[in-house]
């Protein structure tokens, strides 16, 4: 029975993705800073962890992050979790033999600067660290840049907020006043997301990959989709004295992904509309 550590088992990709692992029969320990995880581990530690205890694991998935924004609180926050975080990460997979090291990357990471934004340049930077290290040790490293990712439970309103307002308005029937701009957007369904770290490890791919969906949709287009999938009335209108959405860079879908099936926005609406959790779609403001 193969073993896997997983970093960031609370997190909506991490519990999913220990979910399906082991529903594939393999052994999961949960790897993060709460009570109940298997192994202790805290990324923002001042102090390199390098005791750990007895184990041996195949690989160890990276599902951890911190989003803090460009504030300098933010970029603080993003350099300590994420950068010096890596460190903790490298030292865990020696200790655990691990063969491979599987990063959840993020597609903010190729944006160039000034677009490049604090939460994107340190996950390249972790990035950057892990390869290092790993190459040193003669271990496997794959990155997958991962695009923005939503679930049917609502865990992704918490750093989705846009998609969750839209949700939120299209379920209870409410008019939404949307900024203006046809920027398009590039949202991943987690179970998705899973399917391609599991294939990751299977087939011991190396090197940065890209998951973008192959469909790309504006604000207005989900807005407009929800609407139809809810059913209750809801509405959207655009409010011309917002500022409008930015541009963002979704790269291809990389090859080795390319024979993924990929859940459509409408079926992932669909599954949000009929999983039983809409209600977490809660309204509120973004700024």
């Amino acid at each position: 029975m193969p073993r896997a550590l997983v970093v960031g088992p609370n997190s909506m990709l991490g519990s999913r993705l220990s979910e399906r692992l082991r529903e594939l029969g393999w052994d999961v320990l949960g790897v993060g800073r709460r009570a109940e995880c298997d192994v202790y581990l805290d990324l923002g530690g001042a102090e390199l962890c390098l005791d750990y205890p007895v184990l041996k694991a195949d690989v160890l998935f990276h599902c951890a992050s911190a989003f803090g924004d460009d504030s300098p609180e933010g970029a603080w926050l993003n350099e300590r979790v994420n950068v010096l975080g890596s460190h903790q990460v490298l030292a865990l997979a020696r200790a655990a033999g691990c063969r491979q090291v599987i990063y959840a990357g993020s597609v903010s990471s190729t944006a160039q600067a000034p677009d490049l934004g604090s939460y994107g340049a340190s996950k390249a930077r972790a990035e950057q660290i892990l390869a290092w290290g790993l190459e040193r040790e003669g271990l496997g490293f794959a990155s997958l840049r991962l695009a923005q990712l939503y679930d049917e439970r609502g865990e992704c309103v918490k750093h989705q907020r846009w998609f969750g307002r839209i949700v939120s308005y299209a379920r209870t029937g409410r008019t939404l006043r949307l900024p203006p701009g046809d920027a398009l957007r590039n949202f991943v369904h987690v179970r998705d997301a899973v399917a391609a770290l599991v294939l990751a490890a299977d087939q011991e791919l190396r090197g940065v990959t890209h998951l973008c969906h192959p469909e790309g949709h504006s604000y207005l287009s989900i807005a407009r989709q929800a609407c139809e999938v809810f059913g209750s009335g809801g509405d959207v209108v655009i409010a011309p004295e917002k500022v409008p959405f930015h541009h963002t860079l979704f790269p291809a879908l990389s090859p080795e992904f390319s024979n993924l099936r990929f859940t459509s926005l409408l079926e992932g609406l669909r599954g949000i509309r009929d999983g039983g959790h809409g209600q977490r779609f809660e309204v509120f403001d973004v700024h």
